[in-house]
């Protein structure tokens, strides 16, 4: 996105008029820092924040070698908590519940001023909890780790959607509230950003060198109305505000401590990724090679397609199980799978030079698929169950179904895919008369699509 000349000044010369001295790039060493990505229940609005998310994973995994996804519908506290430990950067997008607001005072803030994350997990985007300043004042960060808040109400000072604009003495409650439980464990600063999504702040954060005040200022949505005062919550913490007009707008804030630098904020984790595991063969468990695996019913599974050479997992050290599969991986899970031929020419045009554009292209040269539109694949976008039934379909040439085996998929584009998946035994559906046809597919999950539809029996 190209800055108009006007805005490009502002940038350079931030608060104080005066030109800048140009920002201390670092070296581009890959950084082993953990990012974590969590979209809570949005209900409507969560299929539109996992693509955010997904934008941001597709930004982060060029910096990162250990980027972590922990998507609603199973973005549970549980796995949040444990997604989030030794975490250096934390992004979430979802439901902001903060104080003061039109709600009813709790003094603890049991359920404001922290997430909004799924109550159970597998039972769709609606399924909402809010685990206020006293559960995320838990989280095991690493020290000086930064947290990322898009997309929300209340967290930068605003008020939601409709609802009466504050006065800047309320917004500024608001901000030093939202930070508080944050700031316990220890990070540095709480970003939040109501309007524009994480990408330039991670790019910021892991290409320079510079203070988390400035790498705040010299975002390209700064608009140069920039106020700060001491947090009341947070003793020693500074909290600063970027409205969008002098005294309306709340939505760019920052509370923490403002001259940590982001050499700091990854001084914590080591500038390569970590060593490869053990050589793989047979008989290696795939459990000494993940260390994420768990209580993951999908062990079994995980393992014949590590062995099979399917997967090396989302990091050497890592199979990120509860992650949802993009299209891009989508590809390269059949194309290996299927050891698909080398395509002849090139199907799509949003891929190129990227990750799994190889793979890409040969699925598209065997016809399992068509792209999500003329020229274009959507390689970062989810792939959801019932888009999974219709890549299966194609790749294994199954014939149509003799019944209707799900009541939720009645009259969608991919009926007859996932009727035939169904009678092919590849899926028992996701409960009794249920497939669930629009929730995205776990990499746990695909990994048991795949030995149904591929293991030799």
């Amino acid at each position: 996105m190209r800055l108009s000349l006007a805005a490009l000044f502002m940038v350079l010369t931030a608060t104080v008029g005066s030109f800048a001295t140009a920002t201390p790039a670092r070296a581009a060493a890959l950084s082993n820092a953990k990012v974590v990505i969590i979209v809570g229940a949005t209900e409507g609005t969560t299929s539109k924040y996992r693509s955010n998310a997904d934008s941001a994973y597709a930004e982060a995994i060029k910096y990162s070698s250990n980027v972590v996804k922990v998507y609603s519908p199973n973005a549970t506290w549980s796995k949040v908590k444990a997604a989030t430990v030794g975490a250096s950067v934390v992004i979430y997008m979802g439901h902001g519940n903060g104080w003061p607001s039109p709600y009813t005072y709790d003094p603890n803030y049991t359920t404001k001023d922290g997430f909004g994350l799924n109550a159970t997990a597998g039972n769709g985007d609606s399924n909402l909890k809010y685990y206020g300043e006293p559960s995320v004042s838990t989280l095991d960060l690493a020290p000086n780790a930064v947290i990322l808040l898009h997309h929300l109400c209340y967290a930068s000072g605003n008020s939601e959607p409709g609802k009466t604009a504050p006065t800047k003495s309320v917004a500024k409650q608001r901000v030093d509230n939202y930070g508080a439980g944050f700031l316990k464990t220890g990070a540095a600063a709480v970003i939040a950003d109501g309007h524009s999504g994480p990408e330039a702040y991670l790019r910021a954060l892991f290409t320079t060198d510079q203070s988390l005040g400035d790498l705040w200022r010299t975002q390209p949505n700064y608009h140069g109305n920039e106020f700060s005062f001491p947090s009341v919550r947070t003793s020693g913490k500074t909290a600063l505000m970027d409205p969008e007009t002098a005294t309306t707008g709340y939505y760019r804030s920052f509370v923490g401590d403002p001259t940590v630098t982001t050499t700091q904020v990854l001084a914590n984790a080591t500038t390569t990724p970590p060593p490869p595991p053990a050589p793989a063969s047979p008989a290696y468990p795939v459990m000494n090679v993940f260390n994420d695996l768990g209580s993951s019913k999908f062990v079994g599974s995980i393992q014949w397609i590590y062995d099979e050479k399917i997967t090396n997992g989302c990091t050497t050290t890592r199979y990120c199980p509860v992650d949802y599969v993009t299209r891009g991986e989508m590809a390269s899970f059949l194309a290996r799978t299927m050891n698909l031929p080398v395509a002849t020419k090139d199907y799509f045009s949003d891929d190129n030079g990227l990750t799994h554009e190889a793979n890409i292209n040969r699925v598209a040269e065997a016809g399992i698929t068509g792209g999500c539109a003329p020229g274009l694949f959507c390689r970062n976008a989810s792939v959801t169950r019932a888009q999974m039934a219709g890549f299966l379909v194609r790749a294994l040439h199954l014939p149509a179904a003799t019944k209707d085996y799900f009541s939720d998929d009645n009259g969608t584009t991919l009926e007859s895919s996932i009727n035939a998946v169904a009678e092919a035994g590849l899926t028992g559906g996701c409960a009794a008369d249920r497939f669930c046809p629009g929730v995205p597919v776990s990499r746990e999950q695909m990994a048991a699509f795949l030995v149904r539809a591929f293991k030799p029996s």
